[in-house]
């Protein structure tokens, strides 16, 4: 966008320029603003893009496309910043074009542009470090993220880049004499102080924040890696649980598994310890100070936060996490070590709990987990201020933010709405004396839209790194242990009645379990070819995702108490069977889990099409089975790693079959109009037409229960016990830790958080630990 305004006939402002001379300037010129406008609103939508994968990348990072797009983001940026400065710093006060023979020179301002773009560029820069993830690991734990040096580079980079381009833009000094001003002239306040800084100043605290922000993660790294109780904890906690075990310490005994053993929930930096082969070895003194679960589970006075059992079970399940860092570090421990704590958490959980508190309770637990692989919270935790000058930076910023970009707003729709004016043109050599003009060039609504996007993008950043601090369970647990080691907070009622409120307070973008579990089908007999699932195709998604229904979460948590119970040691599901009444099916001579999976997965779902064609209400048992069957045929299609068998095998395994039920199933052969029965129609293709030897043993297996005498209650209550012991099983033998943590970092599976239950009742199959991956540090991605 330009435009052409007359400025009269003196020396001064006359040009000696041609007219195909300035149609040149104009399209240089032009073309310069269009490109910088381009790249300001396609780094915005950048910054856009990495500020939410910056706070979800871990849960989709697993995904080719995601991987690629912040990759392209990430990249994309420093060149586009330093083209942007480069561009800005020198043809904006005098600028020089060549055509042909003849140099044209004039002189262009661009005072709301040149601060605009300055602007955007800390703004885009604060967008990026809040991005980051740094974690503290325990080395044998491999999962050390430290804060990038490329982001410290670029903070360093770009702050440079912003102050050569403020100082070739500020000469002579008035040049940004009317900005940054009031809008109404405070004479008084911290507004007043706020505008009678130099404008330069203004313009380069965005960039002060940044490099606080960065040393302040450098920071909390470091301390949290030297910190027995976040980086170092693994090693604490073993030799802790050793001493408890031996009755080294002075703890009281004890006498039943209704009493909560001491299990470490804070202030470990307190202890003095010693450096021992197998961890640390703590001494006999000093040990006061340190937070236990016993001290906890003693506290009577309610903090009005709800149930009385909320805040035991959040530290409960922080004991529980720092239990089981010790399973991800690969420390070996006997098992009698943990056997009081796995006591204690059996009673808690399996007898004396309904399912819900337990699923809450590994919940909270894998959130804890997930927190310290995957982000910078805990961290923050390693000194108790550090939270405390986050939280100021970040609403540092968010005030800077509004009071410079709303100023900014008000200033440029008071002045011209053009982004750069020339004038003063000049030709060399001359043309021939004509009337001066001046040319403006690009709309400063460019400059208004990418700003408005950025403030917004680093005010939701920084408030939900706020609320984040706010709403976190680290705050909830250090709040809780800080109540209960300080006797004049409990006898306070005003200090009472502000912790419950915290412990009430709740954030749905902090809930990382989202008590869902996703589905798949063999057998499909009427496929869904609207746009969404056609996406889900493409993009290699599962069939659906449902919420975990309350049948599933009962037959899951009985079939964990029934492992337990019996102490059955299996590998997987392949010795499972069915039993119902004089019908046993047994899983012997099939090749592995998968087969088993999909074979009784085949004759569930024949069954289910049974029971839908009577239009009767589903039966909880129906429910807990149908869910768990398509889950686990989910898990063989797009997590076999989460299973006993080989990866590779059971991916091609579902592929084949499949393949092979669509080829059957395809023109649409199973009618429910005609006057056969539809899933005998469907026992009968599969039986006759299916090559594969899972989708004939399993339309067997199904005809079987839908011919049972007793009826279909009798054999769905059958099938969902056998669903619930197979889903245990192959929790309890897959002790597969690092596609565990990465399950985690998805949002959770319903087979990992099983299996942290397990491991914490004393039923994984340990043997298959030593078999796991050696762990690397994450992807940065």
């Amino acid at each position: 966008m330009w435009s052409t305004h007359t400025m009269g006939g003196n020396s001064r402002n006359s040009t000696d320029c041609s007219t195909v001379e300035m149609a040149f300037f104009t399209k240089q010129k032009g073309g310069l603003v269009s490109r910088i406008n381009t790249l300001l609103v396609v780094n915005t939508i950048l910054m856009a893009v990495i500020a939410v994968m910056g706070a979800y990348r871990h849960r989709y990072r697993h995904h080719p496309l995601i991987r690629f797009i912040y990759l392209a983001a990430t990249t994309l940026f420093l060149p586009i910043v330093s083209y942007v400065v480069s561009a800005i710093e020198n043809p904006y006060n005098v600028t020089n074009y060549v055509l042909k023979y003849t140099v044209i020179t004039a002189k262009c301002e661009a005072r709301l542009h040149v601060f605009s773009v300055m602007l955007w560029i800390g703004l885009v820069q604060i967008v990026g470090t809040n991005a980051i993830a740094t974690v503290a690991g325990d080395y044998r734990e491999g999962r050390s993220i430290v804060p990038p040096a490329v982001q410290l580079v670029q903070a360093i980079w770009t702050s440079y880049l912003a102050y050569t381009a403020i100082e070739s833009n500020l000469h002579p000094p008035e040049y940004f004499g009317r900005f940054p001003g009031p809008v109404t002239d405070p004479k008084k306040g911290i507004l007043g102080l706020v505008y009678k800084l130099p404008p330069y100043v203004l313009m380069l605290l965005p960039y002060v924040l940044i490099l606080a922000k960065m040393l302040l993660k450098y920071y909390a790294w470091y301390m949290a890696r030297r910190s027995l109780a976040l980086g170092s904890n693994p090693r604490l906690i073993v030799g802790y649980m050793e001493q408890l075990q031996d009755g080294v310490l002075n703890c009281a005994e004890l006498v039943s598994e209704h009493v909560p053993p001491p299990l470490i929930l804070m202030k470990e930096d307190t202890l003095l310890v010693e450096k021992q082969p197998h961890g640390y070895s703590l001494t006999r003194m000093n040990n006061n100070g340190l937070v236990t679960l016993d001290r906890v589970w003693q506290l009577n006075v309610t903090l009005k936060s709800g149930p009385t059992t909320q805040h035991k079970d959040l530290c409960l399940s922080f004991a529980m996490f720092k239990l089981l860092r010790c399973r991800f570090a690969r420390y070996k421990v006997s098992e009698a070590i943990f056997a009081k704590a796995n006591n204690f958490i059996c009673h808690v959980l399996l007898e004396d709990s309904d399912d819900e508190r337990v699923f809450g309770v590994i919940a909270h637990e894998l959130s804890f987990l997930n927190d310290y692989y995957y982000t910078s919270l805990p961290v923050s935790y390693s000194k108790s201020w550090l939270p405390i000058v986050s939280t100021c930076i970040s609403l540092l910023s968010i005030g800077y933010c509004l009071l410079v970009t709303n100023n900014f707003i008000m200033e440029s729709q008071s002045s011209e709405s053009e982004q750069i004016t020339c004038s003063e043109f000049h030709c060399d050599p001359p043309y021939m004396p004509q009337g001066g003009s001046s040319l403006q060039f690009g709309a400063l609504l460019f400059d208004q839209m990418s700003l408005s996007l950025l403030v917004a993008l680093v005010v939701l950043v920084e408030a939900r790194e706020i609320m984040s601090y706010i709403c976190s369970n680290w705050t909830k647990v250090a709040l809780t242990c800080h109540y209960v080691s300080h006797t004049s907070w409990q006898q306070s009622p005003v200090i009472r009645k502000c912790v419950g409120l915290l412990l009430r307070t709740r954030c749905k973008f902090m809930v990382h379990w989202e008590d869902k579990m996703n589905q798949s089908s063999i057998l499909v007999l009427r496929p869904r070819r609207n746009l969404v699932a056609l996406l889900r195709h493409l993009l290699h998604l599962p069939d659906q995702k449902k919420k975990v229904p309350r049948p599933v979460k009962a037959a899951v948590v009985d079939a964990v108490r029934r492992y337990k119970r019996t102490g059955r040691q299996t590998n997987g599901a392949t010795h499972m069977q069915l039993h119902v009444n004089n019908l046993l099916w047994t899983s012997q001579g099939t090749k592995g889990t998968a087969d088993v999976i999909l074979v009784c997965h085949v004759a569930t779902s024949i069954l289910e099409v049974r029971s839908r064609r009577q239009n009767k209400p589903l039966s909880n048992h129906e429910i807990a089975a149908t869910h768990i069957s398509q889950y686990c045929a989910y898990l063989d299609a797009y997590c076999p790693e989460l299973l006993p068998d080989d990866a590779a095998w059971c991916r091609s395994l579902y592929k084949a079959v499949k393949k092979d039920a669509a080829r059957v199933l395809r023109s649409d052969r199973v009618s429910p109009a005609t006057p056969e029965a539809e899933d005998q129609q469907l026992v009968k293709l599969l039986s006759e037409q299916s090559k594969h030897h899972v989708l004939k043993d399993g339309a067997e297996l199904g005809r079987l229960l839908t011919e049972l005498p007793e009826g279909e209650e009798v054999a769905w209550k059958a099938l969902a016990e056998f669903w619930s012991d197979t889903l245990v099983s192959v929790a309890a033998a897959c002790d597969n830790i690092d596609d565990h943590a990465e399950a985690v970092a998805r949002g959770g599976e319903l087979v990992t958080l099983l299996w942290a239950l397990l491991a914490h009742v004393g039923s994984v199959d340990d043997d298959t630990a030593d078999a796991a991956a050696t762990h690397g540090a994450p992807d940065a991605v």
